[in-house]
């Protein structure tokens, strides 16, 4: 019956527009993330690198290579 009345009030709270999940971490204008794209699009470090360098996961490096729509250039 809680859950019944939790999930009741996600679904009130999204229709009204204030529930939207957890907050992002990194956002676009996160200078890390810009320098592991800018890193990435060189091609001259791995992304294992990367992520170790800059103390994000490798899984991110790639989310976000993914969502730029960025190739590498070799």
């Amino acid at each position: 019956m809680m859950k019944e009345k939790q999930r009741a009030g996600i679904e009130l709270a999204k229709q009204k527009g204030k529930y939207k999940g957890r907050p992002k971490k990194y956002t676009e204008k996160n200078s890390i993330i810009n320098q592991a794209t800018e890193w990435y699009k060189q091609g001259d470090k791995t992304v294992k690198e990367i992520s170790q360098v800059l103390g994000i996961g490798e899984t991110t490096v790639y989310r976000v290579v993914k969502s730029r729509g960025i190739t590498r250039s070799n």
